[in-house]
């Protein structure tokens, strides 16, 4: 797809000059642990990555649009490439991407003591886990480009991302809403639990952890019935507004 690949040496040198010049270049990533991001730094990252990495094919062949974004609507996946469906039909200088970076998965990475991985790569730091889900989707892009359809979990993409940044797996082990939360706050599907619904205080149990908690509360009108016959109503409450027993 592209006629590039470089050895795992060669990567982790690669990754280490992008950093140093997001250091030196960015106004707000000055450390591993950055606690403060803007668009503006994606398309420095962009900048990079095809200069250092990519021998410059973004400046030298695409004539259209990359928009860059960061996102608190991207709770599930750590990033997300998107562009219209007709692009092979669509003049060079017209085509046009939205890459979006989710901020959750970047604000919650250090909320769960555990290994993080990104393309089968250990993530270590808040900016190792940005670098690696940014290689991610810039590949969606060119597998966009060149095939005109794009899919992570296809031989094509896993070739071309294994070849240019050393992935193994199409999938990350981030640190989710529903993982973040857990962890922050020491609750789990199934703990029973307390909210205040208007002037009444609802009583239920966790059914699922995300940004929000999934709270199935007992009623007798309710529209959710369980194997036993047990009715319930649903009701999404974050988690800060469950009250505190003692």
């Amino acid at each position: 797809m592209l006629d590039i690949k470089y050895d795992l040496k060669n990567i982790e040198e690669k990754r280490k000059t992008v950093k140093g010049r997001l250091f030196q270049e960015s106004a707000n990533i000055k450390s591993e642990s950055f606690g403060k991001i803007s668009e503006e730094d994606l398309y420095l990252l962009f900048e990079l990555y095809d200069e250092i990495f990519l021998c410059r094919w973004f400046r030298q062949k695409f004539r259209g649009k990359i928009k860059f974004k960061l996102s608190r609507q991207l709770t599930r996946s750590a990033g997300n490439t998107r562009t219209r469906k007709n692009i092979s039909a669509i003049k060079p200088e017209e085509v046009e991407f939205e890459v979006k970076i989710s901020l959750n998965h970047l604000m919650n990475f250090n909320k769960a003591e555990r290994i993080k991985y990104v393309g089968g790569i250990e993530a270590a730091s808040v900016l190792d886990s940005l670098m690696l889900v940014f290689e991610h989707e810039i590949c969606h892009v060119i597998e966009f480009l060149v095939k005109h359809k794009s899919s992570c979990s296809k031989k094509p993409f896993m070739e071309l991302i294994n070849n240019i940044f050393g992935h193994t797996e199409h999938t990350h082990k981030l640190v989710g809403a529903g993982e973040a939360n857990i962890s922050e706050y020491g609750l789990k599907p199934g703990d029973s639990v307390k909210f205040t619904y208007g002037s009444s205080t609802m009583e239920g149990f966790i059914q699922k952890m995300n940004r929000k908690a999934t709270v199935m509360c007992p009623d007798k009108h309710g529209n959710y019935i369980d194997k036993s016959g047990r009715r319930y109503v649903k009701f999404y409450v974050h988690p800060e507004s469950f009250i505190k027993e003692g």
